[in-house]
Formats: structure tokens, sequence, C-alpha cells
């Protein structure tokens, strides 16, 4: 999944400066598993380079600067639960052939940073001795984290 930025919003306040900057970040899968990423990340002044202002970065920069702060809220930083596990039937083997999982993750500092991720595991992304049949709600919620990591990486 590529993950592109969707949009940059800079506010600036009543002297000109800027007070806040929003960058939206959504991706969707391209090989047919309906997998997509959505997200809202606040850029602050703090996580700029000492010395410089929002006045002195480039869009890249505060791209690369979202991208970082995304990956590092996928790892841990932004509390993420499991909203839905969705367990899709073979209708002709009547075994699990996938399962569809939504994670939800925002943090309560007033930045309204969030993340909504929703997941395809198939039989390829199971341990190598698993089987949907021998799969437990909490082993699928960790793939699914697992893959929300792999997914923001930053390089």
């Amino acid at each position: 999944m590529e993950i592109n930025v969707t949009s940059i919003n800079q506010a600036f306040g009543q002297d000109e400066q800027t007070n806040q900057i929003i960058v939206a970040l959504n991706g969707n899968s391209t090989d047919g598993s309906g997998d997509y990423l959505s997200s809202s990340v606040n850029v602050t002044a703090k996580e700029l380079p000492e010395g410089t202002s929002f006045d002195d970065v480039l869009d890249s920069e505060i791209e690369a600067l979202a991208r970082k702060k995304l990956a590092a809220y996928a790892a841990g930083a932004m509390q993420i639960r499991v909203s839905s596990i969705n367990r899709n039937y073979d209708q002709q083997t009547t075994e699990i052939a996938n399962a569809v999982v939504s994670l939800l993750g925002s943090v309560t500092d007033g930045s309204n940073d969030y993340i909504n991720y929703h997941t395809t595991i198939t039989k390829e992304d199971l341990p190598s001795d698993k089987t949907f049949a021998t799969m437990t709600a909490g082993s699928l919620k960790s793939l699914a984290k697992a893959k929300l990591v792999a997914v923001t990486k930053v390089a």
C-alpha cells in the first residue's frame, strides 16, 4: 500500500505565525483486498529542526515529519484498538477464507490526530503452523497491528 499526502493545512494566527499544520495521509491497496488507511497528523513547532520555524521549511519536510509521526503512532505512540474482526467463509469449503480487521486510534492531547486502518488477513499472513481455525482474536489483532506498523514504516 502506498500512503500519500492528500492535504497539508497550515493555519495562521492573527500575528501571521503558523499555529497549526495538519497533514492528511491516506492509502488504498492496489491488490483488490480493499485495505485502506486514513489518518490525520498535526506537525508541531517542537518537531521542527532547532532554529527553524514553519516559515523556513518546505512541504516535503513537513510531509517527512508527518510520516515519521504516523510511523511512531503505529508503532505504539498512539493507543490503537481493534474495532472489528470479520471472518469471511468460503462457501464451497465452509472454511474461513480471510479475516478483515479494522483498527482505530486517536490521541487525547487535543490535536485530533487519528488512524483508521482496515486490513485483510489472508492464509499467507498466518504463521506457518496456524490456520484460521487455530487463530484467536488476539492473534488476528496482533497480525493486523504488525501490518499497520509495516505499512507506515519510514525508510
